[in-house]
């Protein structure tokens, strides 16, 4: 008897509401949760910012 097999990739967004506000490039939920805000929005993704401002924060808007 086999077992199914799931076709589960962690690094993949289970959902298709993962995009950037910037560009509208879809990211995955991972992704949002580390460079996202604190609601876990994207303001900046590779496709529209570089990797530098993501680290620094200086794709996140001004309050």
């Amino acid at each position: 008897m086999k077992t199914p097999q799931h076709d589960w990739k962690p690094m993949e967004s289970s959902t298709a509401g993962a995009r950037c506000r910037n560009c509208g490039t879809h990211v995955t939920q991972q992704f949002a949760r580390v460079f996202g805000d604190n609601g876990d929005v994207v303001h900046g993704c590779p496709g529209c910012t570089t990797y530098r401002e993501m680290q620094s924060g200086g794709h996140l808007p001004r309050e």
